[in-house]
């Protein structure tokens, strides 16, 4: 059997955003503002979600939004590690904040 091939050293990336700036390339405005607008909705979930867990529907009505649209941000969120599921109520999911390593919970 042949050797184990060395695995070559991965790279490190470069964000993109970093490298179009380096050339003077600016993005275009619609972009900065669905981008602000995104940490906006991500900050107003985050904050909904800092008094415990809620279902979507619950963070849908108190950030006054669309379920849909909350859903897709959770999700998201969930997918980056940024929330966690907490107990099934009446069909429903509670999220709450994930606890992050290395952090204790309330600081």
């Amino acid at each position: 059997m042949a050797e184990a091939e060395e695995k070559p050293k991965k790279a490190k990336k470069e964000l993109t955003v970093k490298k179009l700036r380096e050339k003077g390339v600016k993005p275009r405005e619609e972009v900065i503002e669905r981008s602000k607008e995104q940490r906006k909705i991500i900050k107003q979930i985050t904050e909904c979600l800092k008094a415990g867990p809620k279902t979507i529907p619950e963070i849908a009505s108190e950030v006054k939004m669309p379920v849909g649209v909350v859903t897709w941000y959770v999700m998201t969120m969930f997918k980056y590690g940024q929330v966690e599921p907490d107990e099934e109520v009446g069909g429903y999911y509670k999220y709450k904040l994930a606890v992050k390593e290395g952090v204790e919970e309330g600081e």
